[in-house]
């Protein structure tokens, strides 16, 4: 019976690579063999979800041993990664619960597909997150938890983005595979701590290693899964990327927030450790659950009104892990989730106007709520305006001095001999003056950098002063590629470690 737990992610995988192989090298043109690639997604996520219920009944009688490995993949010293799989406990009945879920999402999505061009990449992306969660759930370490972390959220992308001719819906999926990959860098720290501090990426050496952990060692581990799983969960200030997803043609993203919390239930011993890390569940989880009760009043669909209800209920089920209710936080994962994806899955039109909205006591909660809290304007002013002012200024320094300095014609600007040509009459150029040392020093260089290149690269253009430019560039060069050696790459990297320590 272990050996079905390989089938369960692999179905899907080989339909979605099919599927996904034969649109891109033109084998399943759009608008032909459509019922190919349904036959191909239904039955696999079908077979998908029989083996997994198959293998949940070996568990509960006894037939099964809990741990299956297919392989070595990685042997380096002390770190060893196998290719193996969890066949019993929480793991597999929640696999077979998502794997049955995803089975009646295909079947009830793909008429609302049918006869459009699209249809071919549905099924195909349908399949890749299906491979990529379940991958996640039953995977006994933590590379192939992450492998299947990845590739979930690349099959989400794709079915946000399934409208990709309008540029909202691009938009929409790549702010959501952005903000998820703040949870990425979580995981990794998590997993690296893992490594340095028990020797292991092995979920279940995790386990029985979490009491001999020193409390700052779980609280730092903890913290780092903690901040994966408030990303994926839509937990504050991450909540925005959920409103992101309402024209997604399967609700995927309802299973992508409850994939949060079963990284905090399968880290229970972890947690257990940390005071800490359970403190910060608790009040993100209480923070999420009031924001979404106030936001939800506001709402004006009913699709809407219900994701902020399935997630207030997430944001609960991180307070019941916070106060060490394990297993009423499983059980509370498994009917939020059951519920959410059939009450979506039973409307129409998530655009279709509901019961007007609700206005809260205070006119100044009402005008919060309708505003979201502002949330998603504060991470843009925190975030996505630094980031793009930074680019534009290194783009800036790139076009007008880099360029200038190494006799390249930069966007938007002529020729160096064209600017010789046209600016010969008058070549004096005004900098700007400034005031204070860093000001000054600034100015000082500024002027220095144009007196090289008035005096030297642009009125010398002489056969000579090329000559001497290329050799200098060719040495520059030759320099590069000298210090890009992985020696002298390993040196600098050691030599930081030991500035840092």
């Amino acid at each position: 019976m272990d050996a079905l737990v390989i089938l369960i992610p692999l179905l899907p995988m080989l339909a979605a690579t099919v599927i996904l192989g034969g649109l891109l090298f033109g084998i399943l043109p759009s608008g032909k063999h459509e019922t190919l690639s349904v036959d191909l997604a239904t039955w696999s996520l079908t077979l998908s979800s029989l083996m997994a219920i198959a293998l949940l009944g070996g568990d509960l009688f006894g037939k099964n041993h809990g741990y299956f490995s297919i392989g070595q993949w990685l042997d380096s010293d002390s770190l060893v990664i196998r290719v193996n799989f969890t066949t019993s406990g929480f793991q597999v009945w929640l696999a077979a619960l998502w794997a049955l879920l995803l089975a009646i999402i295909c079947r009830f999505s793909i008429p609302n597909w049918q006869q459009t061009e699209g249809l071919h990449r549905f099924c195909g992306s349908l399949g890749l997150f299906a491979a990529g969660l379940l991958l996640l759930v039953l995977s006994a370490n933590m590379v192939g938890s992450l492998f299947g972390w990845l590739l979930a959220e690349v099959g989400g992308y794709l079915l946000i983005a399934q409208a990709y001719q309008n540029p909202q819906a691009t938009e929409n999926a790549t702010r959501v595979l952005l903000t998820q990959r703040i949870g990425n860098i979580g995981f990794l720290l998590g997993i690296s701590l893992c490594y340095a501090w028990t020797d292991s990426v092995n979920w279940a050496q995790l386990k029985a290693s979490a009491p001999e952990l020193s409390i700052g060692q779980a609280t730092g581990i903890s913290l780092c899964f903690a901040l994966a799983a408030f990303s994926k969960a839509a937990q504050l200030p991450f909540t925005p990327w959920l409103a992101k997803t309402l024209d997604e043609p399967a609700p995927v993203s309802l299973l992508m927030i409850h994939v949060g919390v079963f990284l905090i239930v399968s880290l229970e011993a972890l947690f257990m450790q940390s005071p800490f890390a359970r403190a910060v569940l608790g009040l993100v989880g209480v923070a999420t659950t009031i924001y979404c009760f106030i936001v939800g009043k506001t709402q004006t669909t009913q699709y809407r009104v219900w994701m902020y209800v399935a997630l207030a209920q997430v944001g609960l089920m991180f307070v019941e892990c916070a106060l060490g209710f394990w297993i009423l936080a499983s059980w509370h994962l498994g009917a939020n989730v059951t519920v959410a994806c059939l009450q979506r899955l039973n409307v129409a039109d998530a655009r279709v106007s509901s019961t007007p909205p609700q206005r809260l006591v205070g006119m100044r909660w009402y005008l919060l709520s309708l505003q979201q809290f502002w949330l998603e304007q504060i991470t843009d002013w925190a975030l996505v305006k630094p980031v793009r002012g930074l680019a534009q200024d290194l783009s800036y320094v790139d076009d007008r001095i880099i360029d200038q300095l190494i006799g390249l014609p930069s966007a938007g600007m002529l020729p160096i001999q064209e600017f010789v040509e046209e600016s010969q009459p008058s070549m004096t150029m005004t900098i700007a003056k400034s005031s204070g040392l860093a000001g000054k020093l600034t100015e000082w260089l500024s002027a220095l950098l144009h007196w090289f290149e008035e005096r030297l690269v642009l009125r010398h253009n002489s056969k000579q002063t090329s000559v001497y430019l290329r050799q200098l560039g060719h040495t520059i060069n030759r320099f590069e590629l000298l210090i890009l050696r992985p020696r002298y790459l390993v040196l600098f990297v050691c030599i930081t470690f030991l500035v840092a320590f």
